[in-house]
């Protein structure tokens, strides 16, 4: 096979494969300063010695700016130990501490091992404080499965994309978008698996 008909080849599969999930995993809509309840962040891994990646801090950055203009008044931060021995939630939430945050306004789940579990921990934690309305914020690639799962287990919300940090090059948010959006193919059938109630 040519050089060229397997350039085309590679090219139509990675079209398809990106696209495909756009399908099969909805996305709610974009935040547009409508007031919620509160602001979610699934999971993101911290460094080994438990600091903020780039990733990380744009994240927690854009949650800061929502919080700040009044569009919600919690925080709930997601994730156990994972990739790293520090919890996700705990890093989040002394980070969120540090720009200001009062304590009182973050909910830590720590105990979620994945996008799914980020949503199913925080929804009973939501309605024991009667919050029904929430802001997701992640990253461009996580969004869409991060929405979805949110939908799946019956959190209203909107979307809050982070900006992608200035470290990370075009070519990694392709990776990103590629690894992530593989990952969702290979986990439909769990994905769509009735919740227990």
């Amino acid at each position: 096979m040519q050089a060229k008909q397997k350039f085309t080849l590679l090219t139509l599969a990675t079209g398809i494969l990106l696209a495909a999930p756009v399908v099969t995993y909805p996305q709610a809509a974009r935040q547009k300063r409508k007031r919620a309840d509160v602001i979610i962040i699934p999971g993101h891994p911290a460094t080994a010695a438990g600091k903020e990646t780039p990733l990380l801090k744009a994240v927690l950055d854009q949650a800061v700016k929502l919080y700040r203009r009044g569009l919600a008044s919690y925080i709930l931060v997601s994730g156990g130990a994972i990739h790293t021995p520090a919890v996700e939630a705990d890093v989040m939430a002394q980070g969120l501490i540090k720009r200001g945050i009062p304590r009182a306004a973050i909910i830590r789940e720590r105990r979620a091992r994945h996008t799914g579990e980020n949503f199913a921990l925080a929804q009973p934690l939501l309605a024991n404080l009667q919050l029904t309305r929430a802001i997701v914020v992640t990253s461009a690639w996580h969004m869409r499965k991060a929405s979805f799962y949110a939908r799946k287990y019956g959190i209203r919300h909107t979307t809050s994309v982070a900006p992608t940090p200035q470290q990370i090059t075009e070519w990694q948010v392709v990776k990103n978008f590629t690894l992530t959006y593989s990952k969702m193919l290979c986990q439909l059938p769990l994905a769509y698996q009735r919740v227990q109630k």
